[in-house]
């Protein structure tokens, strides 16, 4: 490549790459807006007695936790929108924990620090939590670390009720409670969820399996229900046979991997055409399907991403922004959090400069399994330019891929 002298064009650099940005009217925005992680864990305090059902989003810790910091990897958030909702069939909201596609994994694989649970549960400064953690799991305190190790971590892919226990005043207090698809919990092998991955809280089956009515009457705490959330739809698991895999949907693609029972993630292998699970999920492109139907849920989910990332551009809202940028965005960039910090103030104060950005117009111009398109409108400076993004299904959110 030659330059207007004639001579060879200096390679791309960093301050090239900013300069293009820069001049991008919505990248200028969402360049320096890759900052820094949401905070995690919204802390709620429930207290009453047993025989109320206690909602608890995707993001929510317990105050009485029995393991105080968050196991949880890569929270989805609750906007969380698991891929192909409508497989496995579940009849009459009650379904066997060791059906296909029953349970979900993340991007990645992983979803639990197991050995954080662990950890905290048998250090001896912990003992009074241990027998209390033991008690609800029917083992002896010393059998904690190879119960907890037999369990293999995976994502609700349904809002699932079940009796969680808090730790208040040296005993476990349970309740009935639902948890938000999208939840990390730890399974056992017959696919009975056992333990709370963001609290460490242990789990046993719900003690009513009829969720059903309006959320007022539902729920001791009907304000942090969650939009999509009916309790005629939620599911309660029934143990299943023994196995030695379950086989998860990918939370965004709705492909089909096994997960050894007692893994956490690294050794998932893919599954392909021919094999038996297909009867079931034969919607999956694993299994030679179309993949993720464009539900009006995923529809809606989109269009809330869409709008939240609008709101934070005109808001010049760089914490908020980070939210709705893809993990491979992230990589791209490659610059550390501070940097990025002022890397957001310095293009806005260079847009003051120039009148301020506009967004003049957002739509949805392709919406396909996980990947979407969208057109984006806006005016700097008296000019207005029109931009092609794309956004993709990342832990159950949509993100922007640029």
């Amino acid at each position: 490549m030659t330059n207007s002298a004639g001579g060879e064009a200096a390679p791309p650099t960093r301050a090239r790459e900013r300069g293009w940005l820069l001049r991008h009217p919505l990248m200028v925005a969402v360049a320096g807006a890759l900052v820094a992680g949401l905070l995690g864990g919204l802390f709620a305090l429930f207290q009453g007695s047993s025989g109320d059902v206690v909602l608890l989003p995707v993001d929510t810790t317990q105050a009485n936790a029995f393991v105080p910091g968050n196991a949880d990897l890569r929270n989805p958030g609750p906007n969380v929108v698991p891929a192909m909702p409508e497989v496995p069939a579940v009849d009459d909201q009650r379904a066997t924990g060791t059906l296909p596609g029953m349970y979900g994994r993340s991007v990645d694989g992983v979803t639990c620090d197991v050995e954080k649970i662990i950890g905290y549960l048998v250090d001896p400064a912990h003992m009074a939590q241990a027998r209390a953690w033991a008690e609800v799991a029917g083992i002896a305190p010393a059998d904690i670390r190879s119960f907890l190790a037999s369990l293999t971590p995976v994502r609700l892919r349904f809002d699932t009720r079940v009796t969680n226990y808090d730790y208040k005043d040296g005993k476990a207090d349970g309740f009935e409670a639902v948890l938000q698809a999208g939840t990390s919990v730890l399974v056992d092998d017959r696919g009975v969820p056992r333990a709370k991955c963001n609290c460490g809280n242990p789990l046993t089956e719900a003690g009513d399996t009829e969720s059903s009515g309006d959320v007022a009457d539902f729920a001791r705490n009907p304000d942090d229900a969650w939009e999509r959330f009916e309790p005629g739809e939620v599911v309660t698991v029934a143990p299943g046979e023994r196995t030695k895999e379950l086989v998860l949907l990918d939370l965004d693609d709705g492909e089909v991997f096994r997960r050894p029972v007692g893994t956490v993630g690294t050794e998932d292998e893919p599954v392909t055409r021919g094999n038996p699970v297909c009867a079931v999920l034969g919607q999956s492109t694993s299994c030679g399907g179309p993949g993720p139907k464009v539900t009006p849920e995923d529809v809606a989910a989109l269009e809330r991403a869409v709008r939240g990332l609008v709101s934070a551009v005109r808001d010049e809202d760089c914490d908020a922004l980070v939210s709705y940028m893809s993990s491979g965005t992230l990589e791209r960039f490659g610059a550390g959090h501070q940097e990025l910090v002022s890397m957001c103030r310095e293009a806005f104060t260079q847009l003051e400069s120039f009148g301020g950005l506009t967004v003049d117009d957002v739509r949805v111009v392709s919406q396909t399994g996980a990947r979407a398109a969208i057109s984006v409108t806006a005016t700097v400076n008296g000019q207005t330019s029109t931009a092609e993004n794309e956004l993709v299904r990342e832990n159950g959110n949509w993100k922007l891929d640029v």
